[in-house]
């Protein structure tokens, strides 16, 4: 066998072993919390390890470079087993680490770090040997960063041996919350429930302008709640839906674009939220539904603004409607694929009744595989499902090494109490001015969610940007959704956005312009955080009315941003026009009548202009 195929191998087997453990101790709750984390984190990153070579699977997998991953997963299992047979003395000399204990902790900081450097990238590197320097050297800074200084045993058990670092709060939500999900995803996928939601939201959008398009908006924002990943619904539907929306006219760059930002979008939209929602309402002592209440209707604006930039950019293009007679009726494919409603019913209902989340997953993960032997060419088989069990551990090692490198974050953070001094900084240069205080949070965000996984990027930043808007008055919740937003639109924002360089991967497109697209694309996004801060009815706290008109208004300043993104309507806008459809939705941000008045006026004068003025033209794409 060669190295390749011992990899391979090693690596489905491993895959397979850690979905039957994760499974079987999150239904039997066998093992303590720190044992089972520790297991999962040891086995995760040895498939890593073989996964990924150690110089990259493009150059040539030597056999020292094999020899060097084997010893790096033997160590790995060793600690995995020194935490599981020492767990109890661990217990009672916390805080008095032994050498062995701090021998551990080295070893595994740097073989988290090597790991994270195999599934996340260079990036996250960064960013985590950052803020490990400011732990070491923090105090060598000018206040009010700067900390008292730390000894080097304190730093590197925080780090690992807590739980307040690598296998900590990040670790602990992936083992219960996200692994599961991706199981359920894979196994859903596998079986053909991307298929369904392709071919249903395809049928039913035959004979609209833009018919494809609108497909991958609607098809990824009902897998990408599902998935809790923007960017495996991106590699996952976009493979499917990127090609159709080139077939009708859409440029590669642009139809990349599309793409992650519905995907993106997936992540914001209620019940799941990349399974964000259940942490968010833990974290702020809320019911589950409460989250579900306020983000629905940010999340239903958010897809109404991409939708109307799908549909001016095809009449910009002048693509006719889509008339595949060959697609079956809505009522045929539900009849075709109805074992795939029973599991979405089961994950909806039992959410809803407040059912603890993993046993949910649990539950429509075996309602996924029963139902799927109702038919023959949806059966998961012996063979199907080691495959997708497989397939889901070796996926899901790319968010557990940024779960990873985030606890090192997380742990510097508390250590230092650099939470609170974002805060006090932040509050410091805005002046205590709410505008820019807004502003200097979402650049923050925007930079710390960069390359994160939803429930990770929602942690990280609910310790470091989310108390600072709280201190100056914003609601608890409308903080949170504000930095979940920023967090999440990290993923189509230049030069770091792990969707878009997804999708321009699957468009076969320039990586940049793609990424530059899915911003303008997204634009919407960026201005729902401001308009719910400002206006907390539009999370539908407060009086139904001011819910209302708070909705009535972002449809229209979202539409306009559509409108001046696209440059076009019945005809091409003049620069005057473009800038006036953006001022408009910028008008539309805060709220009072007088500027929701004028930005609506606005509006209606660009209507009259363009409806009263030539025949629609055809003209380049933006």
């Amino acid at each position: 066998m060669d190295t390749k195929s011992f990899r391979r191998v090693s690596a489905q087997w491993m895959g397979f072993t850690l979905s039957l453990f994760v499974i079987f101790n999150v239904w039997t709750v066998y093992f303590q919390a720190m044992e089972q984390v520790t297991i999962f984190f040891a086995l995760s990153f040895s498939i890593a390890f073989m996964a990924r070579p150690l110089l990259g699977k493009k150059k040539e997998d030597k056999p020292w470079c094999l020899a060097v991953d084997v010893i790096f997963c033997l160590l790995l299992l060793g600690i995995a087993f020194y935490v599981w047979v020492d767990y109890l003395n661990l217990v009672y000399r916390a805080g008095m680490p032994t050498s062995m204990d701090n021998v551990v902790c080295v070893i595994g900081i740097l073989l988290t770090f090597e790991g994270a450097r195999r599934t996340v990238g260079w990036a996250m590197i960064y960013i985590a040997g950052v803020f490990l320097l400011y732990a070491f050297l923090g105090q060598y800074l000018f206040p009010p960063i700067s900390h008292g200084g730390y000894d080097v045993v304190r730093v590197i058990n925080g780090l690992f041996l807590s739980e307040n670092g690598i296998l900590g709060v990040p670790m602990n939500v992936m083992f219960n919350f996200i692994f599961l999900f991706i199981v359920f995803g894979g196994l859903f996928g596998v079986a053909g429930g991307t298929r369904f939601f392709i071919d249903l939201t395809r049928s039913m959008f035959r004979g609209v302008i833009g018919g494809p398009a609108k497909v991958a908006v609607v098809s990824s924002g009902l897998m990408g709640t599902i998935s809790g990943s923007a960017v495996a619904n991106v590699v996952t539907t976009g493979t499917f839906t990127i090609p159709m929306m080139k077939k009708v006219g859409f440029e590669p760059h642009v139809a990349g674009a599309v793409e992650s930002v519905s995907s993106t979008g997936g992540q914001l939209m209620p019940p799941i939220m990349g399974a964000a929602a259940f942490l968010m309402a833990d974290y702020l002592n809320v019911p589950y539904l409460a989250v579900v209440k306020a983000a629905i209707l940010p999340a239903i604006i958010y897809y109404l603004a991409v939708f109307g930039f799908v549909h001016f950019y095809t009449l910009k293009l002048g693509i006719k409607r889509d008339t595949d007679a060959s697609l079956p009726p809505v009522r045929k494919i539900i009849k075709d694929f109805w074992v795939f409603l029973p599991p979405l019913f089961v994950l909806l209902y039992f959410l809803i009744a407040g059912y603890s989340t993993s046993l949910v997953v649990m539950y429509t993960i075996i309602v996924v595989v029963g139902m799927s032997m109702f038919k023959r060419e949806f059966r998961l088989g012996p063979r199907k499902l080691f495959t997708g069990l497989a397939a889901a551990a070796n996926e899901s090692t790319t968010v557990t090494g940024a779960c990873a490198a985030a606890g090192i974050v997380i742990s510097v953070v508390l250590l230092t109490g650099l939470g609170v001094k974002i805060g006090n900084f932040v509050i410091y240069f805005s002046g205590g001015n709410l505008a820019l205080g807004l502003v200097f949070i979402m650049l923050a965000s925007l930079v710390l969610g960069m390359g994160m996984p939803t429930l990770v990027c929602y942690i990280l930043l609910a310790v470091t940007t989310a108390p600072p808007l709280i201190k100056m008055g914003v609601p608890p919740l409308a903080a949170h959704l504000f930095i979940f937003y920023f967090g999440m639109l990290s993923m189509v924002t230049p030069p770091v956005g792990m969707a878009f360089y997804a999708g321009a991967a699957v468009a076969g497109a320039d990586t940049m312009k793609t990424g530059w697209a899915a911003w303008r694309i997204a634009l919407a996004g960026f201005l729902l955080p401001f308009m719910f801060v400002y206006s907390p009815s539009l999370l539908l706290m407060g009086d139904p009315m001011d819910a209302v008109l708070a909705a009535i208004t972002a449809l229209i300043g979202a539409g306009s941003l559509s409108v001046g993104v696209v440059g076009f309507i019945k005809r091409s806008l003049t620069p005057v026009e473009r800038g006036a459809a953006i001022a408009a939705a910028l008008l539309l941000i805060k709220p009072g009548w007088i500027t929701d008045l004028i930005g609506v006026a606005v509006v209606a004068f660009l209507l009259v202009l363009q409806y009263r003025g030539r025949q629609p033209s055809r003209s380049e794409a933006v």
